[in-house]
């Protein structure tokens, strides 16, 4: 049993990011949390597991009513703490300082099970492998296979999908539909959310975040996706048809206002009329002001609706991008790719996709090397690690100024607008953003450089499901060249027209 009464979540600047939220969780529920990042959706996941992981930050009123001994919870990222941990010691300690006796390590069989399920390598549970040497994608699945070990009666995930590839997240799907307890996830995988959440719950900061609301709904994700638009556009139908009586009532009075005018004047001879007219003139009056009283419809502001676009010149169809070839790519003495063969011409939409820890993100990264100097093109790359090429203290506006820019504040705060940024959050520093707020300056600093050619690492990992489809439009219409890596199912069917995929130390073009 799991029921929220009238919880509320205050941040430590007594924002509102849940406001008097009330749910029963069913037994057969795989809730999906969606909302743009920033909203609210970990501190809520945090609050059910235990109202004392957020009370640093945030504070909560309400009530959580569990009967629940155990609830397993999957942080959004694997601790530091356990980096020069071996694998064997993470799965088989609670905390880095414990001490493993020797009947612990007979449960080692069943987290070699595990790793086949999740398709890791179970030879790291017996080698001298540190987790720091692991791909984001292993240590994902590190995180689920311990997770799994200690059979909890209430699964919370938080972003469970980041770094993992695309036969993992099959899995993963098919994990969370056929579990017999309820799970609550968060996730920008909108193919995650088609195919095994059967209630949405979504959090908004509506009205440049003045306004927080939260929609429950029971059924699919596209069901709820629909719904909304449905309801916006009736909602916007609304307002226009309203404000348009509005005026039609305003210009009626305005003409009734002058007709009056225009007979006092002729009538100041006649001062019984006058009176009459007075009192007319007076009821006009407090019409006009119950119109402006009552208004009209307004219309919420979604986080959601950006408005960018790029402007860059188009590539000729027949111009090399890119024509690379490589014998060998190794990490020490690891090879992890051999004989590449690259063409990349024009306005061509390619991306590489494969296991985790196969070479995907290394061989970007020498690909934007080798073309990064090119005076004919002009290359925006976008690594998986993005938050690393901030400067400390440096703020949005900061970010998208070029060199010798530093006047051009204006066409900053301009796009910062239409990616729906507030005023403060222009001038607050990157490093305290949310990880979807960071993308999104990342792509408009591409934009505002007039980029032609595209090399992006994951770009749509942090960013939530009702924007990804707008950037996915973007990135279609875009008329460079894009070159990335990604595991995101809809960005790949959407966006691309060429795929290869790492295969056995090879790539191969699978279209």
């Amino acid at each position: 049993m799991l029921i929220l009464k009238d919880v509320t979540i205050k941040d430590q600047k007594n924002h509102i990011l849940l406001d008097k939220f009330n749910y029963s969780l069913g037994n057969e529920d795989k809730v999906g949390i969606i909302g743009e990042e920033g909203n609210g959706k970990s501190t809520l996941l945090k609050a059910i597991y235990n109202t004392k992981q957020i009370e640093d930050y945030a504070e909560v009123s309400g009530t959580i009513i569990t009967d629940m001994k155990h609830i397993g919870y999957f942080e959004q990222q694997l601790n530091d703490k356990w980096q020069e941990s071996y694998v064997y010691e993470y799965v088989l300690k609670n905390d880095v300082a414990d001490i493993i006796e020797a009947e612990d390590y007979n449960r080692l069989k069943e987290f070699e099970q595990l790793c086949h399920q999740v398709h890791l390598d179970a030879t790291c549970l017996t080698s001298e492998q540190k987790i720091k040497t692991l791909s984001g994608g292993e240590k994902v699945k590190l995180q689920l296979i311990k997770l799994l070990a200690s059979h909890p009666e209430l699964l919370l995930f938080d972003e469970p999908t980041n770094d993992l590839d695309i036969e993992t997240l099959e899995w993963l799907e098919q994990f969370i539909v056929q579990q017999t307890i309820p799970v609550i996830f968060i996730s920008h995988d909108e193919t995650l959310l088609e195919h095994a959440a059967n209630v949405i719950i979504h959090l908004e900061q509506r009205n440049k975040k003045t306004k927080c609301v939260h929609t429950i709904y029971r059924g699919t994700y596209q069901e709820y996706v629909n719904s909304r638009a449905m309801k916006l556009n009736k909602e916007a139908a609304l307002a226009s048809k309203e404000q348009l009586e509005y005026q039609k009532k305003m210009i009626k009075l305005n003409d009734m206002r002058n007709a009056v005018h225009d007979a006092l004047n002729d009538t100041v001879r006649n001062p019984s009329m006058g009176q009459l007219l007075k009192k007319k003139m007076k009821n006009i009056k407090a019409l006009e002001n119950r119109y402006e009283r009552d208004g009209v419809h307004k219309v919420d502001t979604v986080e959601e609706a950006i408005d960018v676009y790029f402007e860059a010149t188009p590539l000729p169809a027949a111009k090399i991008v890119m024509q690379y070839q490589l014998k060998e790519l190794r990490i020490q003495e690891r090879i992890l790719l051999q004989d590449v063969d690259l063409l990349i011409k024009g306005q061509a939409k390619v991306v590489i996709t494969g296991p985790n820890g196969c070479g995907k993100s290394l061989l970007l990264k020498r690909l934007y090397e080798e073309i990064k100097l090119r005076n004919d093109l002009k290359v925006g790359y976008m690594p998986q690690a993005y938050a690393q090429c901030f400067q400390e203290h440096e703020t949005p506006i900061q970010f998208l100024l070029e060199e010798g820019d530093q006047k051009d504040v204006t066409r900053a705060r301009e796009l910062l607008g239409r990616m729906k940024f507030t005023s403060d959050e222009m001038i607050h520093s990157l490093m305290e953003l949310s990880e979807g707020q960071k993308a999104k300056v990342y792509l408009l600093r591409f934009i505002k450089t007039n980029c032609n050619v595209l090399l992006l690492d994951e770009p749509t990992r942090n960013l939530s499901p009702l924007t990804n489809p707008l950037l996915r439009q973007i990135l279609k219409e875009f008329k460079g060249c894009i070159l990335a890596v990604s595991h995101d199912r809809k960005f790949i069917e959407e966006v691309f027209t060429t795929r290869y995929q790492i295969v056995g130390q090879r790539l191969i073009r699978w279209k």
